[in-house]
């Protein structure tokens, strides 16, 4: 391109220091020849865009490809998550359940001892892929716009929703762990989960589970649409 374009360049410098030529023919001759290195020029650039863009687009092809991949491993742990969190909420609705201190007994010892068990949740999702993308500034790349609002949504709104959540249960479930460590052994299981502080706990606890079960839904939710829309492209 830039030995043509040099070429075109002589040509209109020669045809002006042509003395064989009149005005209106150098005139014309060197019209045509800018024309003919705009057009040139002008290909050159649509060309190179195009070439870039249809680059742009296989690396987001190959990006929503892995995508998928990650968003489905994050959909199985979403649900095992999710299935934990609704354990352990059964679990403390069972204790809450016992109505006091009055009721203890073997029995009721033995429903409180077999519910009071703690998990402590830890969602790490498959974000390095679209991190690595994203901080590469590709994420602009993606030109169906709804996909690109929902996949940002998925990562940037739907999974520190869950990581907040799993950090304030697992907060609360520490501090039933320490009250149980501290509990005296003389005294009921009854009567320790039936005292003011620990009832609060527990139902602290069961409160927030089902805000939690909430963000694990919306966040399946969110991956299984962002599948849909990519085997859409």
């Amino acid at each position: 391109m830039q030995e043509e374009l040099t070429k075109h360049g002589r040509k209109i410098f020669h045809t002006m220091k042509s003395s064989s030529h009149t005005f209106t023919e150098k005139a014309k001759e060197i019209l045509i020849e800018i024309c003919i290195i705009v057009f040139a020029v002008s290909l050159s650039i649509w060309f190179h865009g195009w070439s870039e863009h249809r680059h742009e687009q296989q690396e987001v092809k190959a990006f929503l490809t892995g995508l998928k991949e990650d968003l489905a491993k994050d959909i199985a742990l979403l649900e095992k998550q999710k299935g934990i969190i609704g354990g352990l909420d059964n679990n403390f609705q069972s204790i809450l359940r016992i109505e006091g201190p009055s009721h203890a007994g073997p029995f009721n010892d033995s429903i409180i001892s077999r519910n009071l068990v703690f998990e402590i949740p830890v969602t790490r999702p498959a974000v390095g892929r679209y991190e690595g993308f994203k901080s590469s500034g590709k994420i602009g790349s993606i030109e169906d716009e709804h996909l690109k609002q929902t996949i940002l949504e998925y990562y940037q709104q739907n999974i520190p929703d869950i990581n907040y959540g799993e950090n304030y249960v697992n907060s609360v479930q520490v501090k039933i762990i320490d009250l149980a460590i501290d509990r005296n052994d003389a005294t009921s299981l009854t009567a320790f989960a039936s005292t003011r502080r620990m009832r609060s706990l527990l139902m602290l606890a069961s409160q927030n589970f089902q805000v939690n079960i909430r963000a694990y839904e919306a966040a399946v939710k969110k991956a299984k649409d962002i599948i849909t829309f990519i085997d859409q492209e």
